[in-house]
């Protein structure tokens, strides 16, 4: 890359970090493609920063902290249930990385770190409640919809009333309005992973090798994540403690989702193994995508048994990772 397109690229981040956060509250327009934009703008002022990792760690900090304090100052403290706070986990990256954190541990607190990031407006918006008459209009707007498609009709000839249709209706909102962290936190995931990577694809770092999405790993320690969910989901129901319950819940749909993505680089790392015939890893493609539903129940299993046999450790030679 030429000078002049570094320093053109240095200042359009600096520009994000101190102006981003203010336009996006001022104008409530806070979204994944602003968090996706400071993440890309704090990676590149601290992850490829050409002044060492120290140097680049803290001045990309201090970039965040000076965009969000501009902009909590110039629309007042009530303005912070606008703010989203996925690009912090960007921090979390840099900080493990300058403390040499080998990658998979690197990956995994920033996973956690961008989680909770994403989960933070969610309880702003989980705390305020939605209105019942909210609920109620949505539902309506859903059964005029039925009605004018003509499912109303098809739902009864199978046996359900437009009352029993409601009250579905409303169990599928309930059940929304329960999942709603775990949601948040799995958007928070998925924007921070696909910025890093990015970096790691493309802006290599010589002290990191860059490992293909056949060989991405997490640590041993996370399956005590997966415990802990399926432990507060028991403890929970049993004594019916219902805030620890639905923390179960939300942390088993989010780890579900994280073992169905490293399950399916065990599917595709076994894919590229040459002893495999061409005609087999046709044969498992096109039956995975026919039993998609059993699919994706066998990779999430494949990838929470992963943190704990290692299906790879004979294949993938011994790297400090």
């Amino acid at each position: 890359m030429y000078v002049s397109d570094q320093r053109t690229s240095n200042f359009l981040a600096i520009l994000a970090l101190v102006v981003g956060p203010w336009v996006g509250v001022s104008r409530e327009a806070w979204g994944w493609m602003l968090d996706v934009l400071l993440l890309l703008s704090v990676f590149w002022i601290g992850y490829n920063g050409r002044n060492g990792q120290e140097k680049g760690f803290r001045f990309a900090a201090l970039l965040l902290v000076l965009g969000y304090g501009i902009a909590l100052i110039l629309n007042g403290f009530p303005s912070i249930d606008r703010f989203g706070f996925v690009p912090w986990a960007g921090l979390v990256t840099l900080w493990a990385m300058k403390s040499n954190f080998p990658p998979r541990a690197t990956a995994f607190w920033s996973l956690i770190a961008a989680g909770l990031a994403g989960i933070i407006p969610a309880l702003s918006f989980l705390h305020q409640g939605i209105p019942q008459e909210s609920i109620q209009s949505l539902i309506q707007a859903v059964v005029d919809q039925y009605r004018q498609t003509g499912m109303i009709e098809t739902f009864q000839q199978q046996g359900l009333s437009e009352a029993e249709i409601r009250s579905l209706l409303e169990q599928v909102v309930s059940y929304i309005v329960l999942l709603t962290p775990g949601l948040a936190a799995i958007s928070g995931l998925v924007e921070w992973g696909a910025v890093y990577y990015f970096f790691a694809r493309w802006f290599p770092r010589r002290d990191r090798e860059y490992r293909p999405f056949t060989q991405w790993k997490l640590p041993w320690y996370a399956v005590w994540g997966m415990n802990l969910a399926v432990a507060s989901y028991l403890i929970g129901d049993q004594f019916q403690w219902l805030f620890l319950r639905s923390f179960g819940i939300n942390l088993m749909l989010v780890y579900g989702v994280v073992a169905l993505v490293m399950g399916s680089t065990i599917f595709a790392f076994f894919l590229k193994l040459p002893w495999l015939s061409r005609l087999l890893k046709a044969i498992l493609l096109i039956s995975s995508l026919i039993y998609i539903q059993v699919t994706v129940i066998g990779l999430t299993l494949l990838g929470l048994l992963d943190l704990v046999l290692d299906f790879r450790r004979l294949h993938i030679a011994k790297k400090d990772d």
